[in-house]
């Protein structure tokens, strides 16, 4: 029997930052674009691929500084025929703009982000899952991907968005991707749903699924544009099932 993944094998993959546009509330903050490398007992799983190739439009509105998945892997010491499968949070051009860069090798999605994706001005098909030797394997709902990996759903920022959870053998890790924008707004929607759920206060706003993330015992969660990691109190719950 398979154990835990080792922690300490799992890596962030830094593809680079874009600046937040004019308007938003961050206006001028730099924000990263990262993933992770998960290397478990059935291969090597990575989950985001970082940014598609530019337009020119795309750089004068977030300037951009970018670096290749090729690059960024051969920074953890891995090489992109390392990669035996793949699952994007979402597919935007800065999450599953690498993926053109693995024909052939297995790219989980979930059904809603597909039709979504299909969309005029979503993504960047051509990189995302239409380009020579795209390999979909489109899924609907929590899928293991292999001994001690789930994605599972967490929609809101698109509508198929989802969340890699791993038992490690530093407990159990949400790599939750864009599902919240930052480590703070997680943790406030993750209190606000707390407080419903112990009938205290009707107050905030959380996503739907926000409400199994005690359920799934998380005990840290990381973040693809905030490089902040997320812990419950941990008078919240024990150690979690093996999943």
């Amino acid at each position: 029997m398979a154990g835990p993944i080792v922690s300490a094998q799992v890596r962030r993959i830094m593809y680079g930052y874009f600046v937040s546009p004019t308007g938003y509330p961050d206006e001028g903050q730099p924000l990263p674009v990262s993933g992770f490398l998960v290397p478990f007992a059935g291969g090597t799983l990575l989950f985001d691929t970082g940014f598609s190739p530019i337009d020119q439009d795309t750089r004068d509105r977030y300037h951009p500084r970018q670096r290749s998945v090729a690059d960024a892997l051969a920074s953890a010491g891995v090489t992109t025929a390392d990669i035996d499968v793949i699952a994007n949070c979402h597919l935007h051009a800065d999450h599953a703009g690498g993926n053109h860069v693995f024909p052939g090798v297995r790219i989980v999605v979930q059904d809603a982000e597909l039709a979504a994706a299909r969309q005029p001005d979503f993504t960047f098909p051509e990189y995302a899952f239409e380009y020579a030797g795209a390999t979909l394997d489109v899924v609907s709902g929590e899928t293991d991907i292999g001994p001690g990996l789930r994605l599972v759903p967490t929609p809101g920022h698109t509508p198929g968005h989802q969340s890699l959870l791993m038992d490690t053998d530093a407990g159990r890790w949400l790599l939750a991707g864009q599902a919240s924008n930052t480590t703070w707004e997680f943790s406030s929607e993750a209190f606000a749903e707390r407080l419903a759920s112990d009938g205290l206060d009707e107050i905030g706003t959380y996503p739907e699924w926000m409400v199994h993330v005690r359920e799934w015992r998380v005990e840290r969660a990381y973040f693809a544009h905030d490089l902040a990691v997320w812990h419950p109190d941990p008078s919240d719950w024990g150690r979690p099932k093996p999943i």
